[in-house]
């Protein structure tokens, strides 16, 4: 069953076409609703995210009649509860934890990992990383670069005590700082100090930092995931 089947089947149409700074836009009149998703998108596992994620409203926010959803919207798991709670559904509709938990749970997080689910339940890298993130029992935090500029990253928690920022240069310590020459190759790992990443951690705060980065060439961003340790040194 697509997911056009399965909104179909909720009072739903899925109607592709132009959208102006949003990925995709749910409207609700009564019972029956329509979902807008960009004509132009070619990355099919975004386009699914995206209408997998206003079902999530259709279905948990009855009060909403317009909503316009933006890809930062759907990467939200924290600023707006509604978007959490739609994201949270259009993960366990297109990721089952049932079928995802164990092969998380079992292994360190990897970009290995990241791609086998996006291959396999056709979505986007950055929806796989997000869940693999959620899902793993390892402290780790998922990145995303552009121009060498940190512009979106999820920790799994909030427990390890240190934070990176939007427009945060990247450092030449870093393998994402390589990564954006074409000089790292996606299965490449490296402990890297954690000065790479949290020069201002706070003092006291020491742990080891597992480094994985690719390049993802169409959108010109490097993916990254890190894998935080206790440690003694920095």
């Amino acid at each position: 069953m697509t997911l056009e089947d399965v909104a179909w089947d909720r009072g739903v149409i899925i109607s592709p076409g132009k959208l102006n700074g949003s990925e995709a836009r749910l409207v609700r009149k009564g019972r029956h609703g329509v979902i807008r998703v960009r004509a132009d998108a070619t990355d099919i596992g975004r386009r699914r995210f995206g209408i997998a994620h206003e079902l999530g409203h259709w279905e948990l926010h009855e009060e909403s009649h317009w909503l316009a959803c933006s890809s930062a919207d759907l990467r939200d798991y924290k600023k707006s509860p509604q978007e959490a709670e739609a994201n949270t559904f259009a993960a366990e509709l297109l990721m089952p934890t049932c079928h995802v938990r164990e092969r998380c749970e079992k292994s360190s997080p990897s970009l290995e990992m990241i791609k086998s689910i996006a291959d396999e339940f056709q979505v986007s890298l950055t929806a796989a990383g997000i869940r693999v993130v959620h899902l793993t029992k390892q402290e780790c935090i998922l990145v995303a670069s552009k121009s060498r500029k940190v512009t979106w990253w999820i920790p799994k928690s909030d427990r390890c005590g240190v934070w990176l920022h939007q427009g945060q240069s990247l450092s030449q310590k870093s393998l994402a700082w390589h990564a954006f020459d074409g000089a790292v190759r996606d299965e490449e790992v490296e402990d890297v100090g954690a000065d790479a990443w949290f020069p201002n951690r706070p003092t006291g705060i020491g742990f080891g930092v597992s480094e994985q980065s690719m390049l993802l060439a169409r959108y010109r961003v490097v993916l990254t995931i890190l894998t935080l340790a206790d440690s003694d040194d920095d």
